[in-house]
């Protein structure tokens, strides 16, 4: 597990399980070093629909693999 921080300071635990469903996305091949800036400045931020303690950090890039699976 890696504990990160965001761009409010709060704590982020990056769970094995959690960056292997990220790195799932065909998109996130390359970037898994950009995670960390993502959480640090993101473009966009969301609550997540199912659990209201779950946010989404959004990092948009004009290079990636969107779609493709």
């Amino acid at each position: 597990m890696e504990n990160l921080t965001d761009y409010q300071n709060r704590p982020i635990r990056l769970t094995s399980e959690r960056l292997a469903h990220i790195l799932d996305h065909p998109e996130m091949l390359e970037l898994s070093s950009e995670i960390a800036i993502a959480l640090k400045q993101p473009q966009i931020v969301r609550q997540s629909n199912s659990d209201i303690q779950v946010f989404l950090y959004y990092r948009y890039y004009e290079k990636t693999l969107v779609g493709a699976k």
